[in-house]
């Protein structure tokens, strides 16, 4: 996905809000933490653009592993049970992986997500953008697909601007 990440981090979050606001966080802490994981796993993006030049897909690198992220939400889940669910870290750090785990759903919907990475090298995507033009993004913003983002946007969108602030 191009540009859900985000969006679908402020739903996340917005999703989660009421469920877990006896936790001691801020509201800010809270929205950020989610939001920021929702974005994070494409940071390996700078490294794809600016040391490895393009030469592997970018999401093959470990930010874009689902072994990454559990290894890292269960260490956040362990060191949240053992400080007896008082430790506002590895509730953040948990919500954190949550939403770097739902980047990787999204960008498995139709961008190639290698979900068994580093033990198996094969790629799956639930649909595939067939390439009819030269610049890579044409094919996604033309693809029935596109829509879908634009729906999640407007979605978030709406749920910003709703009443239920």
């Amino acid at each position: 996905m191009l540009i859900t990440h985000l969006p679908s981090g402020y739903i996340l979050a917005k999703v989660l809000e009421k469920k877990f606001r006896h936790f001691q966080v801020s509201k800010k802490a809270f929205f950020a933490t989610i939001m920021f994981g929702a974005v994070f796993p494409d940071l390996d993006l700078l490294y794809f653009y600016f040391f490895d030049s393009r030469s592997v897909h970018h999401h093959k690198y470990f930010l874009h592993w689902f072994s990454f992220w559990l290894v890292v939400l269960t260490i956040s889940i362990i060191f949240f049970k053992i400080k007896r669910n008082k430790s506002k870290w590895a509730f953040l750090s948990i919500l954190f992986c949550n939403a770097a785990i739902m980047h990787l759903i999204l960008d498995g919907f139709v961008g190639d997500i290698w979900l068994f990475a580093p033990f198996i090298d094969k790629p799956f995507s639930l649909f595939n953008v067939p390439s009819q033009y030269d610049t890579w993004w044409l094919n996604f913003i033309f693809h029935w697909s596109f829509s879908v983002e634009i729906l999640i946007c407007l979605f978030a969108l709406y749920l910003y601007f709703s009443k239920s602030n």
